[in-house]
């Protein structure tokens, strides 16, 4: 549901293009690292993209994931995230916890 949201807040009405992300892709799992980096700043440790979707759109490509992390005390929490991807550059778009 945060995709096809955040797919109509984009501009992008068609969510039909919308795809599942495979979980253990190096690609998405990089993109998943990414966020835990930009948010957490080693705080928490980055376990695994647990699912989501991608379409593409703004001349390059979303990711929704929801990512597993994991703290100091070994507690794991599930976030979501919204990233887009363009040739030049990779924007962490809306995290929450």
């Amino acid at each position: 549901m945060a995709a096809a949201k955040s797919a109509i807040d984009t501009g992008k009405n068609d969510i039909s293009s919308l795809e599942p992300v495979k979980p253990a892709d190096p690609h998405v799992i990089q993109i998943g690292q990414f966020v835990v980096e930009q948010c957490h700043h080693g705080q928490l440790l980055f376990v695994a993209v647990v699912g989501g979707f991608t379409w593409s759109g703004d001349g390059g490509y979303y990711y929704a994931l929801i990512i597993e992390n994991q703290d100091c005390d070994g507690a794991t929490y599930l976030h979501k995230a919204l990233v887009l991807e363009t040739p030049c550059e990779t924007k962490l778009i809306w995290h929450k916890k």
